[in-house]
């Protein structure tokens, strides 16, 4: 692990102790008052002045002005009760939870910096350069912390129980049987995705390509590929299917799964991601999170393998 890797960890660090502090506020906040109207000023006053700031910016023609009013409505909107209702009429959050609130925030925030970055530059995003394995071990250990840390482990609930409510369940036969089965169901609205980007967006098709390579260069042989999906697949999937798919549904969960690949950029491919979340978020539904981590871990390492 290098320099750069050892003061990612540190900046992580920092981050988890501050997620936790925030976590454990927010779940006062079902008991506390004062914490609970906290809450409403943590998120709204930045939300407001991200607003304020978003439409003067973009009066004035600057992008960064709709970033800053997208991410300001995301803030701003779970904190209107009217919207918190019809947001859980078809999602299966509490409206009068402080923690769905909460969640809800930063969730429709990061959707809103997403979406808005992606109609501004719809090309593929440049990873710029090749990820070490000791950045990766980070951001997988990361994910998976923060995982734990959103669902209250040592707030609310113990280790069991948090792994519990993350959908980790021992994988049967039958688990492992229909997590196999996904791969393939994933593999034909990726690679039906990738021929429409290939036939209708050549440009993006080739730029997508390169990207993938330079992300996966490091771990291009068998042991790396392996790590790299078992860690892709337990982070990010503890982390969207396990801990947000619960609270704010299969559709939310989906298109922010879509949104994070920025490297396929506004494409066919993209779309066939969103898929592929779509279907690991069934797995999580009925049979519960070991399974989409398995369909996840699975196709990660064949397409790994397969970009050599």
């Amino acid at each position: 692990m290098g320099v750069d890797d050892i003061l990612a960890l540190g900046v992580l660090l920092g981050f988890l102790a501050v997620a936790y502090g925030l976590a454990y506020w927010v779940f006062r906040a079902r008991s506390d008052r004062s914490a609970r109207v906290g809450l409403y000023l943590l998120f709204g006053i930045p939300g407001v002045l991200l607003l304020v700031f978003g439409i003067a910016y973009a009066i004035a023609g600057r992008d960064r002005g709709w970033i800053a009013l997208a991410v300001g409505i995301g803030l701003c909107l779970p904190l209107v009760p009217a919207f918190r209702r019809f947001f859980a009429a078809w999602t299966p959050m509490d409206p009068a939870s402080p923690v769905d609130m909460s969640g809800l925030c930063v969730v429709l925030a990061v959707v809103g910096f997403l979406f808005t970055s992606y109609v501004l530059s719809p090309e593929p995003v440049d990873a710029g350069g090749d990820v070490g394995i000791g950045a990766l071990l980070v951001q997988f250990g990361a994910e998976i912390a923060f995982a734990y840390i959103l669902v209250g482990l040592g707030i609310t609930r113990g280790l069991r129980h948090a792994t519990a409510r993350l959908g980790l369940v021992r994988p049967t036969l039958r688990t492992v049987g229909i997590g196999i089965a996904a791969v393939f169901a994933a593999y034909v609205v990726v690679a039906a995705g990738g021929i429409a980007t290939y036939l209708f967006q050549p440009d993006v098709s080739k730029e997508i390509d390169a990207i993938t390579k330079e992300i996966t260069s490091d771990v291009q042989n068998p042991l790396g590929a392996i790590f790299f999906g078992l860690g892709a697949g337990a982070g990010e999937e503890l982390l969207l299917r396990g801990a947000i798919q619960p609270k704010f549904g299969l559709l939310t969960t989906s298109i922010l799964f879509a949104l994070l690949h920025s490297q396929y950029g506004i494409s066919f491919v993209l779309l066939g991601i969103f898929l592929v979340g779509v279907i690991l978020g069934l797995e999580r539904k009925y049979l519960g999170t070991t399974a989409a981590i398995i369909t996840h871990a699975i196709f990660n390492t064949i397409a790994v393998l397969a970009s050599r």
